[in-house]
């Protein structure tokens, strides 16, 4: 054997030494065991460090996706996962044969990568820290409190009391009883970054329930850290020593908060005013006082983590602070150390270990405390009024655990409070419960039921109803602003017929982990988004002062993930009963015509709006930017507009639309029918009679045409598809905005040969020809949800005749309770 080899195979030592209270293992590793010498010199690449530790995280990394994939579909999270990938590399299955242990997991590389997880752990825990907006506690209602309280006590108070008869009755050893009450403590607490992960993963992050959810967790939260100060600073340890230890930990986060916070904030304003770009932070610094933070910690005797997380929570959440420090640490700490720090725990759980004694009360107890949570919740949200499905669903939720809790498992068994068998029993309970509540979660909960149903609002019904015509208008910068003016101008506002409008800007939530919807005037003052918000409210304002008293407008903002944004948009128009949702294309196009942008998640947002809005929705095609035409200040109105009917619903909602844009005195409207020859020798005696057949809509429009020149009909027969596109390429650059229907009846003649290939359904047929860079106007393409007409209440009628000349300007339809606000238009001047 040649000296390397021995070297190599002598390089670590273990034996057992008497340790301050019991023996231990004691590993002795050589120096210069780093890095390997090479394959080609004979060196064996696992003996050292650095190699062993990057298969340990690769190994890790990629059996935590894969097994991420096979539980998508149950509804799992990365976290079960990385959990799993742990117990499967770990003892409990690969770990049973000795020579994979000695190759893998030997007790020298465990050590290296326990180090370096940690490392990542911490950064992970200042993360979750940072998407925490500090106020939110002040912000949980009564009904938060209650239920969070409930959920923490109840289970906390009961599993105590079980212990307590436990003890008389069995005979339980200290240590046994010990470590119960340190379960108990353990599964009754419910963290907030855990719930809103949980949320956010099951994209119900802005629902009622989720927004509810995220409250009662913070609460449930503010109890745990109460107790668990208490417990350690007063019960385990002496009382002087405790008392120095609170002051000291109590003077740390005081420093935390009115010394790091104001001079991180100071840094990040100093350099954004430097280099005159505001989306920059002082990355650096933040992480030096980062690492100072939690190298005091644990100078103090806690985690390294306590101290980060505390950091984080002190610092504003969202951009640009928020925002930046999780796009340049998120990769690092939660997608390449996290992943071996949560596999670390399956790593140290042991099937084999379990054995009979007191096993069943241990396990016994750990269901009695997730029993009592998920009553002593339900119970109080139904107190709380709250319908039994979702308080269901929300005490499942609350029984969601996972990087806090797996961390104060591995945590409190290093440090000997729980033993290898209590370990493993709350591991696994904690993977069960956790997975089933999800599971359960999504089963119950469905938070577009709020917003489904069979009656829906329509322009149609709007119209012939005489109903005030309210507008929902979505937005996602400032570009959409100039183009979604026009359409409101287009759309004729009057005193006769006035426009009630709700713009909403949507913002992909990033940097906090709570989602936001609230006016725009509530707003953080200090948040970049506010600016940005600000931008657009003021293009709408100042549409609104040129037509006061017939346009009212509030404005919104909401902040959520994308995947699940479009709840925010259906519970606005609910609230705000909105006859119509506009929401913008996922392509953006540049000046030449041709597509500029593509943005995917948009157009999941669009899909899910058709899906389950509350009233008609309209895709609106902005070539605003190919017409030169970007600022409101231009005030420029579309001139000539076109509506492509063929026959179907959608398309006589969009010939409803086009009928309040007809009423402008300015614009010109053209009405493109398409028939086929066929049509033309059969008997039109259809249905006249009812006021929302198409025939009816039809002889409407000839007959308003017929008072008005500049509003216009127009027949094309055609034979099949083909013959329909060559009229539809015709158009040219002969429009400002062409309006046409999603849906059409695809076995017409009219669309024969169109229906075989679509590059976006969403837009229909017809639409998505026009989405093409062959045509330079703008569309909107309006699809009627299906299910009755609503009956809307008379809150909203219009009067009949009209208003004598001594009326004041403002109609007396916009209604107090909507809050809108009067705007003086000779302010500004």
């Amino acid at each position: 054997m040649s000296k390397l080899d021995l070297e190599e195979v002598n390089s670590m030592q273990r034996g057992k030494v008497h340790g301050p209270f019991l023996v231990e293992n004691m590993v002795c590793q050589k120096n210069h065991m780093l890095t390997s010498k090479g394959v080609f010199l004979g060196s064996d690449p696992l003996k050292y460090a650095m190699p062993l530790m990057l298969l340990q995280m690769s190994v890790i990394i990629i059996t935590s996706r894969l097994l991420y994939r096979l539980l998508k579909p149950l509804k799992q999270g990365m976290i079960s996962a990385q959990v799993l990938a742990g117990i499967i590399l770990g003892p409990s299955l690969f770990g049973q044969s000795s020579a994979y242990m000695q190759m893998f997991l030997p007790i020298s590389g465990k050590i290296t990568l326990q180090t370096l997880s940690n490392l990542g752990f911490f950064i992970h825990l200042f993360l979750l820290g940072l998407r925490i907006d500090a106020s939110i506690i002040r912000k949980a209602g009564s009904k938060a409190i209650l239920i969070g309280t409930a959920s923490y006590a109840l289970p906390f108070s009961l599993g105590n009391l079980t212990v307590l008869f436990l003890k008389n009755t069995y005979k339980l050893p200290p240590d046994v009883v010990h470590c119960i009450s340190t379960v108990i403590s353990l599964n009754a607490m419910t963290s907030f970054p855990v719930t809103t992960t949980v949320l956010a993963e099951l994209n119900i992050l802005n629902s009622d329930l989720g927004r509810l959810a995220t409250n009662c967790s913070i609460v449930c939260e503010a109890f745990s850290w109460i107790v668990a100060l208490v417990f350690r600073m007063f019960l385990r340890e002496g009382t002087v020593a405790s008392l120095w230890s609170f002051c000291w930990v109590a003077v740390l986060i005081l420093v935390i908060f009115f010394v790091c916070r104001p001079v991180i904030i100071w840094l990040t304003e100093r350099r954004s005013i430097s280099i005159d770009k505001s989306g920059e932070i002082p990355f650096f610094p933040i992480i030096m006082v980062l690492l100072t933070i939690s190298l005091t910690s644990e100078v103090l005797g806690v985690h390294a983590a306590f101290g980060a997380f505390w950091l984080g929570v002190s610092l504003p959440d969202g951009p640009p602070l928020g925002t930046g420090l999780i796009t340049k640490l998120d990769m690092f700490a939660t997608s390449l150390m996290l992943p071996c720090f949560i596999a670390i725990s399956g790593l140290q759980t042991n099937f084999f270990i379990i054995g009979e004694s007191h096993v069943k009360i241990i396990e016994a107890v750990i269901l009695i405390t997730y029993g009592c949570k998920f009553l002593g919740t339900a119970a109080a949200s139904a107190y709380c009024n709250i319908q039994i499905g979702d308080a269901f669903s929300l005490a499942l939720l609350m029984c969601c655990q996972g990087v806090i809790e797996i961390y104060t498992c591995v945590m409190w068994k290093d440090e000997k409070v729980l033993n290898t068998e209590c370990f493993n029993l709350l591991i696994i309970t904690l993977l069960l419960v956790t997975g089933i509540s999800r599971f359960l979660v999504v089963c119950l909960y469905d938070p577009s039921k709020r917003y489904r149903s069979k009656s829906k609002r329509t322009i149609l019904n709007t119209r012939q109803r005489n109903l005030q015509f309210r507008l929902l208008l979505c937005v996602y910068n400032v570009e959409n602003v100039p183009s979604m003016v026009n359409l409101l101008e287009a759309s004729y506002p009057s005193r006769f017929s006035p426009i009630s409008v709700f713009t909403l800007h949507l913002v992909e939530l990033k940097g906090r982990a709570h989602a936001v919807l609230v006016p725009h005037h509530q707003m953080n003052k200090l948040d970049p988004n506010t600016v940005q918000s600000t931008h657009i409210v003021n293009g709408f304002q100042r549409f609104e002062q040129q037509n006061q008293g017939t346009l009212m407008a509030q404005h919104f903002t909401a902040a959520a993930p994308f995947s699940s944004i479009n709840d925010d948009i259906c519970t606005l128009a609910l609230d705000k009963k909105a006859t119509l949702i506009v929401i913008p294309f996922h392509k953006q196009y540049a000046i030449d015509g041709t597509v500029d942008n593509v943005n995917p998640s948009i157009r999941n947002i669009n899909l899910n709006v058709l899906e389950k809005a509350p009233c008609s929705v309209g895709i609106f095609i902005d070539r605003g930017e190919t017409e030169g035409r970007r600022s409101v200040l231009m005030s420029y109105t579309w001139r000539n507009v076109a509506v492509i009917f063929i026959e179907g619903r959608d398309d006589a909602e969009a010939l409803a639309f086009s009928m309040r844009i007809a009423e402008h005195p300015e614009v010109s409207v053209t009405m493109i029918h398409f028939r086929h020859k066929s049509s033309l020798q059969q008997n039109h005696a259809i249905d006249t009679e009812s006021e929302f057949s198409e025939s009816y809509l039809i002889n409407d429009f000839k007959n308003f045409a017929m008072n008005k020149p500049k509003i216009s009909y127009r027949e094309e027969i055609v034979r099949d598809g083909v013959e329909t596109t060559q009229v539809i390429s015709s158009l040219g650059d002969s429009y400002d905005l062409v309006v046409v229907g999603r849906d059409h009846d695809l076995e017409s003649s009219v669309l024969y040969g169109l229906t075989d290939w679509s590059e976006c359904p969403e837009l229909g047929v017809i639409g998505d020809m026009f989405a093409s860079s062959d045509f330079h106007f703008s569309v909107l393409v309006i699809h009627q949800q299906e299910g009755d007409s609503l009956a809307m209440d008379n809150s909203y009628k219009l009067p009949v005749s009209p208003p004598r000349v001594g009326d004041p300007r403002v109609h007396p339809r916009f209604s107090v309770e909507e809050g809108f606000t009067s705007v003086d238009l000779h302010s500004n001047r």
